[in-house]
């Protein structure tokens, strides 16, 4: 409901591999990292932080079942090395992103 939040939300949407940090994000929505902080928490009930990693992870299982490559991928989202996005995605889901692909092409 805050059109701030939103705007932020919509801006990381559209570029998820952005690195701005939440002071960034806070300032361009003209509000305090505390205030972004609690609509996050109030509206999204987490961090501006968790819902970008979950965002991205869902970006990555898109792209991944699209066909992108793991670096490709890494790249897109962010990440400064291919482990780094390696390791998110594991965190996320259990499984490499190969892993996942493999289970993707089997179940097709």
């Amino acid at each position: 409901s805050s059109a701030a939040l939103a705007g932020v939300l919509d801006a990381l949407r559209a570029e998820p591999g952005s690195r701005r940090s939440v002071a960034d994000w806070a300032q361009q929505a003209h509000m305090t990292e505390r205030t972004l902080a609690r609509h996050c928490q109030r509206e999204l009930g987490m961090a501006l932080g968790e819902w970008r990693q979950r965002l991205r992870h869902l970006c990555a299982v898109e792209a991944l079942g699209h066909g992108r490559t793991v670096q490709e991928t890494a790249f897109d989202l962010g990440y400064s090395t291919a482990s780094a996005f390696i390791a998110m995605f594991h965190r996320e889901t259990g499984m490499t992103p190969e892993q996942f692909r493999r289970e993707l092409v089997a179940g097709a």
